[in-house]
């Protein structure tokens, strides 16, 4: 227990396979909350890493850092998803400390400069009742912006692909006005991403943690965003230039199946919060991917891997016809 007082905020962190990025992210965020004027404390799950970040952890926890640094593992046979760690570490942690009020996601692919955007978070959950949480405005290493949020997904969005998407700028977040409360700039948003992302209790215990039956990977803070929403919430972005996400091109094990992941949850996620009907809609995106895979053949003379591409267009062809869930 810090001289702060009372567990007033844990952070979760999710770790596998991700040591290099590890190795910075976790001393970032001890620094930034030993800052803090309250006790707070930091759960890493780790799902099962291999590649030696259970033995950095451990030395890392030998040298006694000023945030307390508890570590869970993954049990035999139990769910390893990046959200079924979350829920994991937040039971342990709500269980632990008993004055816990917030819960500070947080990723490998973090850093954080300082306890300020904290605190902003904080401060602005205790000023305006109905935010359930507040993310960041997060930069990459190179001072870009990485995108903190976007306004709830469409269908329209969805058949024509995330590169369509993307290009036509139709997934970028809207703020319509900011606002602030003290020194905290801040503004509304439909979805904020957990990266990192400041939580209220009262409202994880409300809406529940990520969904890891339907949302194990892919859009599992985009569910729990409308969700919040459905239930009252609403979501908000605090501007700083102290957060950064960024992987520096470091994949984690959950990346090797992104496409196909991306596309089962989103046609899950659609369907729950949409309502929509799921065969025209598989029969437009099946015509995109054979699209997608005939103007990859036809350009495959000058890619770099043509082979590999054209692979991976065909398996998500192919698990096209079953919802994605083959």
């Amino acid at each position: 227990m810090k001289d702060g007082g009372p567990v007033r905020l844990v952070a979760i962190l999710n770790s596998f396979n991700r040591r290099e990025l590890l190795r910075e992210a976790l001393p970032s965020l001890v620094g930034a909350l030993a800052e803090c004027p309250f006790g707070a404390a930091i759960v890493v799950f780790d799902a099962g890493s291999t590649d030696g970040s259970l033995e950095w952890l451990a030395n890392y926890q030998e040298e006694r850092p000023p945030t307390p640094v508890q570590v869970i593992l993954r049990e035999e046979g139990a769910d390893g998803s990046l959200s079924a760690g979350v829920n994991a570490a937040a039971r342990y942690a709500l269980e632990k400390f008993s004055h816990l009020e917030w819960l500070f996601l947080y990723e490998t692919d973090n850093w954080i400069g300082s306890a300020s955007p904290v605190l902003a978070a904080a401060g602005l959950l205790e000023s305006v009742p109905d935010l359930a949480a507040a993310g960041f405005t997060v930069k990459k290493r190179g001072g870009e912006d990485a995108g903190f949020g976007c306004p709830f997904p469409t269908v329209t969005q969805f058949i024509l692909g995330q590169q369509l998407t993307n290009l036509l700028r139709l997934d970028a977040h809207r703020i319509r006005q900011w606002r602030a409360t003290g020194d905290v700039r801040w503004a509304p948003c439909d979805i904020v991403y957990t990266s990192p992302l400041l939580i209220r209790r009262k409202a994880w215990e409300q809406i529940g943690g990520p969904d890891a039956r339907s949302f194990p990977f892919c859009d599992t803070d985009v569910d729990w965003s409308w969700r919040a929403w459905r239930q009252g919430w609403r979501m908000a972005v605090i501007e700083t230039a102290e957060v950064v996400h960024d992987n520096q091109g470091i994949a984690s094990g959950w990346s090797v199946d992104r496409v196909v992941n991306f596309h089962r949850a989103r046609l899950r996620l659609l369907s729950k919060h949409r309502k929509m009907s799921l065969l025209p809609v598989r029969i437009l995106l099946l015509c995109r991917h054979l699209c997608e895979l005939l103007l990859l053949i036809v350009a495959s003379w000058c890619l770099n891997n043509p082979r590999q591409m054209l692979r991976k267009r065909w398996v998500l062809l192919k698990s096209a016809l079953w919802s994605y869930e083959r």
